[in-house]
């Protein structure tokens, strides 16, 4: 693990380094990065794009899973992967994998070299990030007492995204950014430990209190 990390930390050395708190660190972000914009006027708008994009790109993909699969969900054991990964299905080169009961977190590098992330967990047959889409999959599937049942199933297990959060933000000293995918999405990561502020959440490492 040390040798991967120290070769993850090299090739990214510098990105984020400056020690600031977190509050100064997103307000300084958000005044003088133009990718979180991205066009867009404010970044509100440009969270909201892309949530609809999203929605509109994973909603009806993988729905065909059962009640079984999607109530008894496999768990993984803590671990993360910093070995870097091409670029596959569409997304930026995977930098580091991780997983921890029904959760995944995955953090890739965008066309910019800054890095992304989401956090996905199981919901059916595969891992899923965008709470919107997950509902609309389970209730038109399954009904709203299902969608509940499984609610209550990934409330009980989030201990162990914090645990991975934290096992992460060991690992890194640069500061991926990401849009949230909606309000429960937001709340969900400050819930963890995960900063969001404006429409974006920030996953800080741990030398930042």
């Amino acid at each position: 693990m040390e040798k991967k990390t120290s070769s993850l930390k090299t090739m990214l050395k510098g990105f984020g380094a400056k020690q600031q708190t977190k509050d100064q660190y997103i307000k300084n972000f958000m005044r003088t990065s133009k990718k979180v914009l991205n066009g867009f006027n404010t970044p509100e708008e440009a969270k909201s794009h892309h949530s609809n994009l999203w929605f509109k790109k994973y909603a009806y993909s993988s729905n065909d899973y059962s009640i079984e699969q999607l109530l008894n969900p496999k768990k993984e054991k803590l671990k993360i992967d910093l070995t870097p990964k091409p670029k596959s299905n569409g997304m930026d080169k995977i930098v580091l994998t991780g997983y921890n009961g029904i959760w995944r977190i995955l953090l890739h590098e965008r066309s910019d070299k800054s890095i992304d992330f989401d956090i996905a967990v199981c919901s059916g047959k595969c891992y899923r990030f965008h709470s919107e889409v997950i509902k609309q999959s389970i209730q038109s599937g399954f009904g709203i007492d299902v969608y509940n049942q499984w609610r209550a199933l990934v409330k009980s297990d989030q201990n162990s995204l914090k645990q991975l959060i934290h096992l992460i933000q060991s690992q890194i000293n640069f500061i991926p950014w990401s849009y949230t995918c909606s309000q429960s999405s937001a709340r969900l990561c400050e819930q963890v430990g995960i900063s969001t502020y404006r429409g974006a959440a920030f996953l800080f490492p741990a030398s930042y209190r």
